[in-house]
């Protein structure tokens, strides 16, 4: 789903025979950096999007799920400027019904009815993200070449 696509948010996924709503639907915004201090969106790519989400996921589920896709497609795309890039992406849970991540969604100052609920406005409004995952590039090439021995992310 692009962006902007609002009126995505309704969409069901199809499970079967039948339609299934999901559980959570999620908000993202992937940016690069080249030195991990100054964040850019990813404009090689589409640089955010919706996750609906039907299984117990949570928000920094999500966010792993999106960069491995990314990086997929980086690796797809051979471009070895972007095995230097810092990868970083903020994810919002949408569900406003609920806490998640043992955030109170209530008590956000931005009311996300009133807002175009995008990761870019979301960003551009200061809605703090329930998720932030950030990938050196050291973490992106052991990523994106694939190499099976797990590297240790930082805390």
């Amino acid at each position: 789903m692009t962006d902007d696509a609002l009126a995505a948010l309704g969409l069901a996924r199809p499970t079967g025979d039948r339609w299934a709503v999901p559980n959570r639907t999620y908000a993202y915004l992937v940016q690069v950096s080249a030195d991990g201090t100054r964040w850019n969106a990813d404009w090689t790519e589409p640089s955010g999007g919706f996750e609906p989400d039907t299984a117990a996921s949570n928000a920094t589920e999500v966010a792993r799920r999106v960069l491995q896709r990314r990086f997929l497609q980086v690796r797809a795309d051979g471009d070895p400027h972007r095995h230097r890039m810092w990868f970083r992406i903020d994810v919002w849970s949408l569900d406003t019904a609920a806490p998640r991540n043992g955030h109170d969604l209530s008590t956000r100052s931005v009311d996300l009815a009133a807002i175009a609920l995008s990761g870019r406005h979301l960003l551009s409004r200061g809605v703090p993200p329930d998720a932030v995952e950030i990938r050196t590039p050291a973490q992106v090439r052991h990523e994106v070449d694939g190499d099976p021995t797990p590297l240790r992310t930082p805390h």
